[in-house]
């Protein structure tokens, strides 16, 4: 498979922030960081999660099986990661201050900033979100249904994209990477009115950054970076 690098571990949803970002989880619920070097790839961090969440300026969130939701800190204290009041079942992070959930009822949240009140509703119903680091959002719903926020610029805060995937990634405007229920992927050309061109390859899950830089991961927790636009 030319367009895609496997390399080696076993991930079952994977986020990436950055070339050097790049976080998974396993079918164990384990979390693992990518260490930058592709011989001896992934480091193993405390917690368990079913979901995570990665930007380019190192902000990562997850969201456990019981719906708790929690920011890593990393060394500044006793555990890697502080509890965050509200329950989601997947999350998204484009910065410190773009971070998007969706819950078990299909409902959007948006994070304030501030962790003593930090969930604004956002209308619409969903079940898998991406946001990036330049305040661009999407989400797919049950249906297969792929919109765009547009926040108070129209009637609906949400623009619908032609087209059917189940799981949606967004490194920036014109980054935006997804999958369907064939496992089939697929990358937006920025055109609404032709929004979508396959890529080879089959995933369960893909992550995208605003420096171009894709990681999917397949059905057997296969993890794959892309380098089909690498000269061959």
């Amino acid at each position: 498979m030319a367009d895609w690098l496997q390399v080696s571990g076993g991930l079952t949803t994977i986020s990436v922030g950055s070339r050097t970002h790049v976080w998974g989880v396993n079918s164990l619920g384990q979390i693992y960081r990518y260490t930058g070097y592709d011989t001896n790839p992934w480091i193993g961090i405390p917690g368990k999660a079913v979901d995570i969440g990665v930007a380019a300026d190192g902000t990562v969130w997850h969201v456990n099986a019981g719906g708790g939701i929690y920011r890593y800190t990393g060394d500044q204290g006793p555990t890697p990661w502080v509890n965050i009041s509200g329950g989601l079942t997947r999350i998204s992070v484009g910065s410190r201050t773009h971070v998007w959930g969706v819950n078990s009822l299909g409902q959007i949240y948006r994070y304030t900033g501030y962790d003593t009140n930090p969930w604004i509703g956002i209308p619409g119903k969903a079940v898998d979100i991406g946001v990036a680091a330049d305040g661009t959002v999407w989400h797919v719903n049950a249906d297969g249904g792929i919109y765009r926020y547009t926040g108070d610029q129209g009637p609906t805060p949400w623009v619908n994209i032609s087209g059917g995937l189940t799981r949606i990634s967004v490194g920036s405007r014109t980054h935006v990477w997804g999958v369907n229920s064939l496992g089939q992927i697929y990358r937006y050309t920025g055109y609404d009115t032709n929004p979508w061109i396959g890529i080879p390859g089959k995933a369960v899950d893909i992550g995208v950054a605003a420096d171009g830089t894709v990681w999917h991961v397949n059905a057997d927790g296969g993890i794959y970076r892309y380098t089909g636009d690498q000269p061959s």
